[in-house]
């Protein structure tokens, strides 16, 4: 019985959230549009709770927008946390598919667009 006991705790304790109790979670569709139209200047990142990596992003332009990128992506995929650990709130994964369907059709359009157009 206290096998069972023991495991069951684990198993909650797992399941808590991570982070300050109380603190309230950042929403994902102000971190994931933040980043789409000013994530070379690193505004989700301030916004997360990031500052010092959000002055670093806004020095370098977002890493030559790869950084920004990388964040973008990690925030569709929901694989982004804000600097207490937590996920972000409101996930939606019909906005996400969309998402990256726009990002798609966009490298796709930037990658098949002649130069002088």
């Amino acid at each position: 019985m206290t096998m069972y006991r023991d495991t069951l705790a684990g198993q909650q304790a797992q399941n808590q959230p991570q982070g300050i109790p109380g603190e309230k979670r950042k929403n994902w569709i102000a971190a994931t549009l933040l980043c789409a139209f000013l994530g070379p200047l690193g505004i989700h990142r301030f916004y997360t709770g990031y500052p010092v990596i959000g002055v670093v992003q806004l020095l370098t332009f977002g890493g030559c927008c790869i950084w920004t990128l990388i964040d973008y992506i990690m925030l569709i995929l929901n694989k982004y946390k804000d600097a207490n650990g937590q996920e972000l709130e409101e996930y939606n994964g019909t906005l996400a598919l969309v998402l990256i369907v726009l990002l798609v059709i966009g490298v796709l359009i930037g990658i098949f667009t002649p130069a002088g157009s």
